[in-house]
This record gives C-alpha cells, sequence and structure tokens, in this order.
C-alpha cells in the first residue's frame, strides 16, 4: 500500500529544506530563486542593479524656476545557468513501502546532501577565482590582514553599512582561534568580519566580500507532462524539483532529485552620487593567500 505521506510536494520540501539548512558558503551569497523553470525561459538569469539619482538644489525662496526631473536608468547582470545538478536513485519495492522517516534518512537526505555538495563546490571555485591581493599576513597576529582587507574594500567603493563577510581556510581560522587576545570581537567578528571556515578553500585562502559580489542563481526544472508524481518549488531558500517514475527497463520506480545552477563573480556596484552607477570588476571581493 502506498505511504499517504510520500506526496511529490513533500518529498521536494524536504530535499530543499536540507539543501538549504546545509549550505554554507553558499549561503553567505546572493541567491536569485525561481521554482517550475520551463524550456522556453532559456538559460540566463538576468540580476537587477538599483539605479540611482541626484539629490537637486534651490534657492529657498525660489518660486519661478522649473523643477529638475531625473530618470532612474537600471543596469543588469547576466548570470548563465551552467549546470543541470541531479541525484537519481532507482527505488526498490521494499523502499516504497518505508514510513516517512526512514525515505527521509535513506533517500531524500542523501540525494539532497549531493546537491550542496555541488554547490558548496561551484561557490567555492568562484570565490577562488578572485584575483589574488597581495597583502602582509603575520600567523601570530591574523587579525591583521582582515583590516587590510576591510580597508581594501570601502576602498572599492563598498558601503560602511554592508554586512562584511570573509571566507577562510582551516590555516588561517587554526591561526584565529590561537591568536591574541582582541583578535576576535566582542561580537565574535573579527575587525568587523563575519569569519566562516571552509575545507573547500585552500588552508591558507582568505576571501573577504559582501553578499553581492557573488551570485547563485537557481531554478528548479518544469515538471514534465509524463510525470505523473512531481513538484518543483522554493522553500527555506532553495529551488528544487522532484520526480518519481516508473522505469520499466528495470522494473523499478525512480527517485530524481534536480536544479538548474549558474555561479558568478558580479561587479561592485558603486553609487557615484551623481546620479550614475559604477561596475567595478571584483570590487566586492578580495581575495588572500597568506603564504
Amino acid at each position: 500500500m502506498a505511504n499517504a505521506l510520500l506526496t511529490s510536494t513533500n518529498i521536494a520540501k524536504l530535499a530543499a529544506n536540507i539543501v538549504g539548512k546545509d549550505l554554507t558558503l553558499g549561503a553567505l551569497v546572493f541567491r536569485d530563486l525561481e521554482a517550475d523553470f520551463g524550456n522556453g525561459s532559456g538559460k540566463s538569469v538576468t540580476v537587477r542593479v538599483p539605479g540611482a539619482v541626484a539629490s537637486q538644489r534651490r534657492d529657498l525662496f525660489d518660486t519661478t524656476t522649473p523643477l529638475v526631473s531625473d530618470e532612474i536608468a537600471e543596469a543588469s547582470i547576466i548570470v548563465e545557468l551552467t549546470d543541470h545538478v541531479y541525484d537519481s536513485v532507482p527505488l526498490s519495492d521494499g523502499t516504497l513501502d518505508l514510513e516517512i522517516i526512514d525515505f527521509t534518512k535513506q533517500i531524500v537526505e542523501p540525494q539532497a546532501r549531493a546537491i550542496v555538495k555541488h554547490v558548496e563546490r561551484a561557490v567555492a571555485a568562484a570565490m577562488s577565482a578572485t584575483p589574488e591581493t597581495t597583502l602582509a599576513y603575520a600567523p601570530a597576529t591574523p587579525a591583521k590582514v582582515f583590516t587590510q582587507v576591510r580597508k581594501t574594500l570601502r576602498d572599492n567603493g563598498v558601503s560602511t553599512d554592508s554586512p562584511l563577510i570573509a571566507a577562510c581556510g582551516s590555516g588561517v581560522y587554526a591561526d584565529l582561534l590561537d591568536g591574541p587576545a582582541g583578535t576576535f570581537d566582542a561580537d565574535g567578528k573579527v575587525r568587523g568580519f563575519t569569519v566562516v571556515e571552509s575545507n573547500r578553500l585552500a588552508s591558507d585562502e582568505i576571501v573577504g566580500f559582501v553578499k553581492e559580489a557573488f551570485a547563485l542563481a537557481v531554478r528548479a526544472p518544469s515538471v514534465p507532462e509524463g510525470a505523473p508524481f512531481g513538484a518543483s518549488l522554493i522553500e527555506n531558500g532553495f529551488a528544487l524539483r522532484h520526480i518519481r517514475s516508473y522505469d520499466p527497463t528495470v522494473a523499478v520506480e525512480r527517485s530524481l532529485v534536480s536544479t538548474y545552477l549558474g555561479v558568478k563573480a558580479l561587479p561592485l556596484a558603486v553609487d557615484n552620487e551623481d546620479g550614475t552607477i559604477s561596475l567595478v570588476a571584483n570590487g566586492g571581493a578580495v581575495r588572500v593567500l597568506t603564504a
């Protein structure tokens, strides 16, 4: 007897929740999501860059000069969807009779975590492709390089109200943990950076950035009309499709979890305060190899 709880929507929600919760680097960058991304929608995602205008002034008692009208011109950046990331597993007759908790542990979780690993590798690769900046680093006083990274970002045009994030390898994080008193700020940050350790970066690698420095575009493929059991949705910050169908070539049902994915470094949008926006390549990220 089929388990009434194992609806495709529930399975897709479970998988998307697992991916969304388990993302580390992927959770730190700008995410552009959409569910049910059909074949006719193309493979490009447009990320909007907000426009800007400059304020005008007039004499306090001027009653005759016409007001100046401004036009807001927005720019856009194209992010290509490059990967169809999926995991497909056959379901035996015994699997189909499992309770929802067993199905989650034995089928949904491994499939979702396979998607997580691919997303994390893609984001880490984009971060590691940031041009290296030569900044002084001393293992005994590791926080000092974060001060320099902070200054570089500000000089690039990162506004003072933009939260700062840093991803670093295990060697750098170890230096921070063993650093002198005052290495970590009172709120647990390092010179204002929220620091995240990642073993997908080199041990001696630091990437300081703002959220908008990298874009993670995710689209859930649409469910084909020929698939009787499927769902395409957004849940917990991730877009994903699940399909379960019968494979007559091997006489089993198959569970397919998939998503369309694209990752790209974005230029930093700098408001020149004169009604124009400058796009500074790699302006929102600073990469240091401490060795």
